[in-house]
């Protein structure tokens, strides 16, 4: 992995959670935008934005994408619920989440500048 790839992931984890956030805050409680300044978060969701470049070159055609889109929700989702206690009932859970893997797959498209095919060859 290309060092454009790693930043690519930590500005994919950052804007995930700052799009989450955000999200969270217009449907949820607008006092939870401090969730934005848990630090804690940024660390989680760069780990979880690795599934990105992970996804893109085990996955083929057109599908890969779709299948980065999942794991960034999903992983999230299961980390909130039953790590982090999640109140919230997981069809919300699930929605905010995938705010973050919307927000995190295109930091990531925008950065690593590579199509899918180009990054399959590096």
């Amino acid at each position: 992995m290309s060092i454009r790839h790693l930043l690519a992931v930590v500005v994919a984890g950052v804007a995930g959670t700052l799009a989450n956030a955000l999200a969270v805050a217009a449907f949820v409680n607008p006092e939870l935008i401090r969730l934005a300044l848990v630090p804690g978060r940024y660390g989680v969701a760069v780990a979880v934005a690795l599934a990105i470049p992970l996804s893109l070159r085990l996955v083929r055609g057109r599908l890969a994408p779709w299948a980065a889109l999942v794991l960034l929700t999903v992983i999230p989702s299961l980390l909130a619920k039953f790590v982090f206690g999640a109140g919230a009932p997981w069809h919300l859970v699930l929605a905010l989440n995938a705010v973050y893997g919307l927000a995190a797959l295109a930091a990531y498209r925008m950065v690593a500048g590579v199509s899918r095919l180009r990054l399959l060859r590096a």
